[in-house]
């Protein structure tokens, strides 16, 4: 008997949870003014059956096959964006690897032209002595300009107004990223002693230049070298072809693991949820909202979560499930301040639905986390249907005082 007095005590539904307050603006907070945390999790519990989200909180776990196979489930979706990443991080590598080595098969074609023009007397020896001053002359400058450039914090100065602010970045994304970058794709903050893309394309095109233009204005037997430049860029080019053989199959590798992810061709991901291993946690400080959405994939410049639903496909999305894909709706827009117009719900593999994000999906989304908040300091949460179908469904039902079956 006392074992079920304490599993009754466990779940007295009409009392609170914790003590708080309500702001001015509708939203709770505990007694110090802390806003009172709710999970996009909660928000889908709580449309579901406030009674359901309620056992929740009160550490009563979900039982049953299907929220077994739901777990796994998610588990095989992550680990599918996974190997995408990883194939899209090997193909990026090839093709930075065959970048460089093209570079250096167009400086050698270029130079093997002008040298061999020079022997044959097209271009004046004159002439071909002067561009080599130039080019030194250009190297000098650039190098100048570089050291000042690391020696001042120029992208401070300029800031957000001229466009050179970084796009929005979702930290802690989930995934790994091996990739390979070129020392073009670096950039950095602002400040003395830092260099960026820009520096660094700066020294090394000078250091190129210097280089080119001793060569051309030292040379003595120009035809020889024209020959011996031929020769090797020849041999470079063999490389750079199969090089590119390599770039063409990781590319077709990673378009067919793109493809079993279930993402299309427009679709980049940003973020995929691990089970909170490495993904972040997105919160939002004014509305107590957080959560991590299972996917959020950029499209056109948005960022558009996507949350994964397992079993029966739905002729439209649950109640449920929209409001928990409004959840990260609204975190996405405050993480990386760029506001979506959608979300989307995946039931399977190929079942999608668009939530849209308007002026009423914000009301219902903020409506829903006050009432939890409220439930948490006053409880009293009740039953939300009378259908029996859905009890029967609830993962929490055999511990519920307010079941239908």
């Amino acid at each position: 008997m006392g074992g079920d007095e304490s599993v009754e005590s466990a779940l007295d539904l009409s009392g609170p949870i914790t003590e708080g307050k309500r702001r001015e603006d509708g939203y709770w907070t505990d007694l110090q003014g802390t806003i009172l945390p709710i999970s996009a999790s909660d928000l889908e519990r709580h449309t579901y059956c406030p009674v359901s989200w309620q056992l929740s909180k009160a550490g009563v776990s979900g039982d049953g096959d299907a929220l077994q196979q739901g777990m796994r489930e998610h588990d095989r979706i992550h680990k599918k964006m996974l190997d995408y990443k990883r194939s899209e991080s090997q193909a990026s590598q090839e093709l930075v690897i065959w970048s460089w080595w093209i570079t250096v098969v167009c400086a050698l074609s270029a130079d093997s032209a002008a040298f061999f023009f020079v022997s044959e007397g097209t271009i004046s020896e004159q002439f071909i002595q002067d561009v080599g001053r130039y080019l030194v002359v250009l190297a000098v400058v650039w190098l100048v300009l570089a050291i000042a450039l690391i020696s001042l914090p120029w992208r401070r100065w300029l800031g957000r107004p001229f466009g050179l602010a970084q796009p929005p970045k979702i930290d802690g994304s989930g995934l790994q990223d091996e990739r390979m970058v070129s020392p073009f794709e670096v950039e950095q903050e602002s400040g003395v002693g830092k260099a960026g893309s820009t520096e660094v394309r700066l020294l090394l095109a000078s250091i190129a230049v210097a280089l080119h233009g001793l060569a051309i204005y030292w040379a003595q037997n120009r035809s020889i070298l024209a020959f011996a430049l031929i020769v090797i860029t020849l041999a470079w080019l063999l490389f750079c072809a199969w090089q590119l053989h390599r770039v063409l199959i990781k590319g077709r590798e990673a378009l067919d693991a793109k493809e079993d992810a279930g993402l299309s061709k427009t679709e980049i991901l940003a973020y995929s949820d691990d089970s909170g291993q490495s993904a972040a946690l997105l919160v939002d400080d004014e509305t107590g909202i957080r959560g991590r959405p299972d996917q959020i994939v950029k499209i056109d410049n948005d960022f558009i979560p996507v949350e994964q639903k397992t079993g029966k496909i739905p002729t439209n999305p649950h109640d449920s499930h929209r409001m928990q894909l409004l959840a990260y709706i609204h975190l996405v827009s405050k993480t990386t301040q760029t506001e979506p117009e959608y979300g989307i719900l995946r039931y399977g593999g190929n079942s999608l639905f668009t939530v849209a994000w308007d002026d009423a999906a914000k009301v219902d989304l903020f409506e829903s986390t006050q009432e939890i908040q409220r439930l948490m300091v006053e409880g009293g949460a009740k039953r939300n249907h009378e259908r029996e179908g859905k009890c029967r469904n609830c993962s929490r039902r055999a511990k519920c005082p307010q079941s239908l079956v």
